[in-house]
């Protein structure tokens, strides 16, 4: 097995969003979960979505040196959303509420993208916010200068 794909096998485990997610799922009827299922998809994505135009915008404010109440709003938005990622073990919380409902996996990102991409978006995402810190900062001081 090469290396990729023993990167790929190793699942992580949440710190604390199982505490949540598992008694929300005993509680909704068996009849009831796919389509529970299906909107926490479409949650997942739509959050997945929402963030990936946040950094976006934040980059773009950054390559315009527009940096201001736009960007500090993506960029709050993106912080959020990597504290809670980041908090639970790089699982995101809906993760396991999905797969506790039936999903084979819960991952947004194995719902549509390849999985080469899937298991590189935080390194996508990290390096466009990094990007997008260092145009920000640029204009912030550029705006500064006399």
């Amino acid at each position: 097995m090469q290396m990729g794909s023993q990167m790929s096998q190793i699942a992580r485990t949440p710190v604390w969003s199982q505490a949540l997610t598992v008694p929300l799922a005993r509680s909704v009827p068996v009849s009831w979960r796919p389509a529970v299922l299906t909107a926490i998809k479409g949650l997942h994505t739509a959050i997945f979505a929402s963030v990936g135009a946040c950094i976006l915008v934040f980059v773009w404010e950054g390559i315009r040196q527009r940096p201001g109440r736009r960007a500090a709003i993506a960029l709050s938005v993106t912080v959020a959303e990597t504290a809670i990622f980041a908090s639970n073990n790089q699982v995101c919380p809906l993760t396991p509420l999905a797969e506790a409902l039936g999903a084979e996996r819960g991952s947004v990102a194995d719902i549509f993208l390849p999985d080469w991409f899937s298991r590189r978006i935080p390194l996508f995402g990290g390096s466009a916010l990094i990007i997008g810190l260092a145009l920000n900062l640029r204009a912030v001081l550029n705006h500064r200068s006399p």
